[in-house]
């Protein structure tokens, strides 16, 4: 009977096991999935010509400004009209210097009985998804490999991992963003603050390039290049 009991233990074990290791496959899956998905839209918006950007802009403000104040959403006061936060919003995420973004948006949201808590939540985890962009567009850049020679396969992973690494290096350097969209509303007695910060390409390039300032220099000259097209 022992030997029953512990066979059925071992066997729960190895169940429990396999279970953890496709749950943590399947992870990975989707976000290489998201990863995939967001590099083919950043190459796709990087081609687009400067008239089809201002067609785009105005079409996805409207369309997002209709929506929100349909769900109650109104500008903070103080600020633009939301339609013409919006515009500027859409601006800055399809405007590009080379293959890399002039300018990189982080949106989220809080709730709170607080208004000025709310705001304060959201705007940090607002910040703490332009960290997320910034690892993005450098796997965006770095996928493209096949058509470029800068970074070997090796490269691209070391790449890749610190990127990964830094991630709190990175949040920390976002004190110099600028709130571009600030809207709330009110439900369920509490305040919901949204935001969307807007972060300088040009010092995203010098953050992510300081992560490698004691690495290999001709990994961090290939970057560069790559981050300067």
């Amino acid at each position: 009977m022992k030997k029953t009991f512990f066979m059925t233990l071992i066997a729960l074990s190895i169940s429990g096991m396999s279970c953890a290791q496709s749950d943590t496959e399947n992870t990975a899956k989707k976000q290489e999935t998201v990863q995939q998905e967001f590099v083919k839209e950043r190459r796709a918006q990087a081609k687009m010509a400067k008239n089809l950007i201002e067609q785009k802009v105005l079409k996805d403000a409207k369309k997002q400004a209709k929506q929100l104040k349909k769900e109650g959403w109104q500008p903070a006061p103080g600020t633009l009209p939301l339609e013409k936060q919006l515009t500027d919003v859409y601006t800055r995420m399809y405007t590009y210097e080379g293959r890399f973004p002039k300018y990189f948006i982080g949106r989220s949201s809080g709730r709170s009985t607080s208004a000025g808590m709310a705001r304060k939540q959201a705007l940090t985890r607002a910040r703490v998804d332009v960290a997320s962009q910034m690892k993005l567009e450098v796997a965006a850049l770095t996928e493209e490999t096949d058509m470029n020679t800068e970074l070997s396969a090796g490269e691209v992973e070391t790449v890749a991992k610190m990127v990964d690494t830094s991630q709190t290096m990175i949040q920390q350097s976002l004190g110099r963003t600028e709130v571009v969209l600030d809207i709330m509303r009110t439900t369920g007695g509490k305040t919901e603050s949204q935001v969307a910060v807007s972060y300088d390409g040009n010092l995203a390039r010098e953050t992510l390039l300081s992560i490698f300032e004691k690495e290999d220099a001709q990994i961090k000259q290939k970057l560069q290049d790559l981050l300067n097209k």
